[in-house]
């Protein structure tokens, strides 16, 4: 037979094994999102009478209009200021934590900035609220082109900085969280039974009976990597439906489901070629699970998956850039809480989680097959 033909008999294996347990396989997919999601996905709900600064440059009846309409809301306690540098000065010494700039233009539709925020990041999930509401309420008197947000960072002389951050709240922290878990189940549930299923064949004595067969060695991976692309299909709909059903929100629609389920099937390759390449030099089973969880929760955090990269140390958002995750979590964040998927990074995370398929594919066939000749 073929390598095709006989990667799909593989295949056919394995979704046979899954569909023997389909209810504990389906249980224990949901477990993990469902209690993350439930435990900290709501934080932040509580979130009122934030401190925020008003500078009012514009002085006109629309600025005041705006600040009537932040004012009204009991998420922000506002306060008028009088000019920029009183503010900030304010943010520095932790009396407020936000800043916002009604610059004279507003509210001009040239789409130049006519309003803007400054904010510190220490509380995340108060950010990830607070912002949101406060582009909604600038958007009543134009295009969002007219907002723009700055984390403020005092420099060591005292003169401010600013960064721009990594964008991305759809109007809380569990939205942001969700997009987290829909990359965090695709790798958990890969890179342990993809590398465990090598190791449960090893022991069990599947290997040798492959080898005594006409099979293609190079199709006992390929129908394995084919499998755990379905499987990661399989994860991102639970934890599609665990977050829909816990009122989470796909800004992106069906056609943001699409691209998830790509993106999600992409990651799964990859994490599932990783967890060959390992388990083909393990024996013990314990060993490898023990890889499985001190290699999986680091890779989820560093990608962002509780906390935005742009919150990092430097030497982290730096070793961020070399983990797979951080490409696939990166397009959830687009297509969960902004709504489209920019062309540059849509190109930027297809081609990187390609290409990392592709070399951990033929690097784990290559091991695989060295092991077992």
């Amino acid at each position: 037979m073929s390598v095709l033909e006989d990667s799909i008999s593989i295949f056919k294996r394995e979704l046979a094994i899954f569909r023997a347990n389909l209810r504990s396989n389906i249980i224990r997919t949901a477990i993990f999102p469902l209690v993350i999601l439930l435990f900290f996905g709501f934080i932040g709900a509580a979130v009122t009478n934030v401190p925020v600064a008003v500078v009012n440059y514009a002085n006109n009846n629309q600025a005041a209009q705006l600040i009537s309409t932040l004012s009204s809301q009991s998420l922000m306690k506002v306060q008028a200021v009088t000019n920029q540098n009183e503010a900030l000065s304010m943010l520095s010494a932790g009396q407020i934590n936000f800043v916002i700039v009604i610059l004279p233009t507003f509210p001009s539709e040239s789409g130049s900035p006519t309003v803007q925020v400054y904010y510190n990041n220490l509380e995340f999930s108060t950010t990830e609220i607070i912002l949101p509401a406060i582009e909604k309420d600038v958007e009543l008197f134009g295009s969002s082109s007219n907002f723009q947000s700055q984390e403020y960072l005092p420099s060591s002389s005292g003169n401010p900085s600013t960064v721009t951050p990594v964008t991305g709240a759809s109007g809380n922290y569990g939205d942001f969280l969700f997009s987290g878990v829909l990359g965090m189940i695709i790798v958990f549930s890969t890179l342990f039974n993809a590398g465990i299923g090598i190791l449960t064949d090893k022991q069990g004595g599947q290997i040798k009976a492959f080898l005594i067969t006409p099979i293609n060695k190079s199709a006992i991976v390929l129908g394995k990597v084919l499998f755990s692309a379905v499987q990661s299909v399989i994860s991102v709909f639970v934890v599609i439906v665990i977050g829909l059903l816990l009122g989470n929100t796909i800004l992106m629609g069906i056609t943001g489901i699409i691209w998830i389920i790509i993106l999600g099937t992409m990651l799964g390759i990859v994490m599932t070629g990783i967890s060959i390449i390992v388990a083909s030099r393990m024996r013990n089973m314990a060993a490898f699970q023990i890889f499985g969880q001190t290699v999986g929760l680091p890779l989820w955090f560093m990608a962002g998956g509780i906390v935005p990269t742009s919150s990092f140390p430097k030497i982290l958002q730096i070793l961020s850039i070399g983990d797979p995750m951080t490409y696939a979590l990166n397009g959830f964040r687009y297509i969960v809480l902004q709504g489209f998927f920019p062309i540059s990074s849509m190109l930027t995370d297809v081609i990187v989680l390609g290409a990392l398929g592709i070399a951990t594919t033929c690097l784990s066939i290559a091991l695989f097959k060295s092991t077992i000749e």
